[in-house]
């Protein structure tokens, strides 16, 4: 969507908004619509949590509670207004967010779900037992008018204050998704290991999406509480969490209105089907049962996705507004040393050794080889390196700085980049949005200029996208800016991951396998676009099996046998080293009855 569309959207919006007190035909109708403003700022706050970071949360009612009685305490109690209350209401919410977000570093899926199905009911209890402070099950009465700027305020001016909060929640939450925080959530959801290669913490994204969900949640109590000037804890149960989560669902997760079209539909639609009585349950159950399985993605977002395969936007976008590719690498790499140290490294897996005391030396501009047969350990060391796993042995460094004990996407600040045996891409997202994504430790933009697209968000927004095109135009990916990137063919699909590496400005760039099953003109074209890549100044890593490639590229070649290096020279004098040939043919014995001898061999087939 444009960004000329989004404001043609919102501005409809706006005015369906301020037209509705003109429609309502009594109190009661206008309450009701109000009850739906409340809701649907539930919804699209928790819409960033379970459409962009793809979590789930069923302690949204827990969290509207506290922010319910955070304003009925100090509103009856110490006076508070409604600014004052949505400022201590929003604080509280959002710190029990931070709480909530921890779990995650340790538990995904139905048992996060459980997580946050107890922090609802915790708060359900506390409140029934804190008498002094809750009122128990009698609850807090008697919550006094809102007070804004000393004035109090209710019907159609409390109306206009909560139409004119979810407006801005909305814009706040589109803006949100389509800045550097919302493209780093997503890749969090669609690939986390991906995501910490790139620099991003998943940890971090994931407390922010928590936080936006709880501090909406607890705003929403707020309004709640003024709006009801009655509370008890019946009010806040379970049934509110799961039917908050189904208007994010219904309506369209990850989309911008389709929160909101949710909890208006789920706001009104028991008040249509109250003349069915007993069988209200059933058929609002049967309602959704309809949409989930006919509308599979939501409303929105399914009506989105028909209208994307009927008028589908170009897939290429113009080279010519890309930055050159020399330009953009030379800029992004990072100055000081590129030199990459590995010392001793030992890695044990139970009572396997992987890696026994393994050492290489990585120096500036090379393109260094790492060979071995299957289960030498390469990608152990790998993945040792780039942090992933944790040496029991041994130093790692990069320019001086230690690398060891470091979280990966801390690594990858460091300026080690990587590519994956099996690829790991955003395949959700599109080609562009790939390599955007790898630019993130280049943007400096914070929230607020993300929230309110500043100057400075737009300058870097628009550097980044040209400089991510100038890298699709590298490695020959215009024409398929646009297409989401599940849908290349697996060589394409190898040179984005390259670019997106690229993207992330890195003095040391490892390429795992990046030749497996790649035609023999694709891997001449990788050949050269390696020694391209080390003439900008990286030093590159390669872990290959394909010979003809590493004995076009590599300035040196190590070898890894059980764990251990065996070699590690030039790629002429390696191949004739009898211990390689041992290990990639056999003993020497077994070697002699060959039809040629091991060193010929060795040269075929290394």
């Amino acid at each position: 969507m444009s960004r000329h569309t989004s404001l043609i959207g919102f501005a409809l919006f706006g005015l369906c908004l301020a037209l509705v007190p003109f429609t309502a035909g009594n109190e009661y109708e206008l309450r009701l619509f109000m009850l739906f403003l409340i809701y649907a700022v539930i919804a699209v706050g928790l819409n960033v949590l379970v459409g962009l970071v793809g979590m789930v949360s069923l302690g949204q009612a827990g969290l509207f509670a506290l922010g319910s009685y955070t304003a009925a305490v100090l509103s009856t109690k110490l006076g508070f207004g409604l600014i004052s209350s949505s400022l201590a209401a929003i604080a509280l919410a959002s710190l029990f967010g931070v709480l909530l977000a921890y779990p995650t570093v340790r538990v995904r899926g139905v048992y996060l779900a459980v997580v946050t199905i107890a922090f609802g009911l915790i708060v359900e209890n506390v409140a029934i037992e804190w008498q002094s402070l809750t009122g128990g099950t009698t609850g807090i009465t008697s919550i006094p008018r809102p007070d804004l700027f000393g004035s109090k305020i209710s019907g159609y001016a409390y109306y206009a204050i909560l139409a004119f909060t979810l407006l801005l929640v909305t814009i706040f939450a589109h803006n949100l998704k389509r800045s550097r925080y919302g493209r780093a959530m997503l890749a969090v959801s669609q690939s986390e290991t991906a995501a910490k290669s790139l620099g991003i913490s998943a940890t971090g994204m994931r407390t922010l999406a928590f936080v936006v969900a709880a501090a909406t949640a607890g705003l929403a109590g707020v309004f709640y509480a003024f709006l009801n000037s009655y509370i008890s804890p019946d009010i806040f149960t379970f049934s509110d969490s799961v039917r908050f989560l189904l208007m994010v669902i219904f309506g369209g997760a990850g989309t911008t209105a389709g929160p909101v079209l949710g909890a208006y539909l789920l706001t009104y639609l028991p008040e249509y089907l109250q003349q069915l009585q007993y069988w209200q349950k059933f058929a609002y159950g049967a309602l959704l049962l309809i949409v989930m399985f006919v509308l599979p993605r939501g409303i929105v977002g399914t009506l989105a996705h028909l209208w994307e395969r009927r008028h589908p936007s170009p897939r290429n976008v113009d080279p010519a507004g890309g930055i050159p590719v020399e330009t953009v690498v030379r800029d992004l790499v990072r100055k000081g040393s590129t030199e990459l140290t590995a010392t001793g490294l030992t890695v044990r897996f139970g009572g396997l050794t992987a890696l026994s005391n393994v050492s290489m030396r990585l120096g500036p501009g090379e393109v260094h080889a790492l060979i071995g047969p299957n289960g030498a350990g390469k990608s152990t060391f790998v993945n040792t390196i780039t942090g992933f796993y944790t040496p029991d042995a041994g130093q790692v460094s990069l320019g001086g700085a230690t690398l060891l004990g470091q979280a990966p996407h801390l690594v990858a600040r460091h300026g080690l980049s990587r590519t994956f045996q099996n690829t790991e891409l955003f395949g959700e997202m599109t080609v562009l949005d790939n390599v955007i994504a790898g630019y993130q430790q280049r943007l400096h933009y914070n929230l607020f200029d993300a929230a309110f697209r500043t100057p400075r968000f737009r300058r870097e927004e628009a550097e980044c996208r040209r400089a991510a095109i100038g890298l699709l135009a590298f490695v020959n990916l215009v024409d398929y800016a646009n297409a989401e990137a599940n849908i290349l063919p697996f060589g394409l699909q190898r040179r984005l991951e390259i670019a997106r590496a690229l993207a992330c400005g890195p003095r040391v760039l490892l390429l795992d396998e990046p030749a497996a099953g790649l035609t023999t003109r694709e891997i001449d074209e990788l050949g050269a676009m390696i020694g391209e890549i080390a003439r900008l100044g990286i030093s590159v890593l390669l872990i290959e099996h394909h010979v003809d490639l590493i004995m076009a590229v590599a300035d040196r070649v190590t070898v890894l046998d059980y764990g251990q290096v065996i070699a590690s020279d030039v790629p002429a004098i390696v191949q004739d080293d009898p211990r390689v040939i041992e290990a990639y043919f056999g003993t020497p014995a077994f070697s002699a009855h060959a039809s040629p001898p091991p060193s010929v061999a060795a040269k075929e087939a290394f």
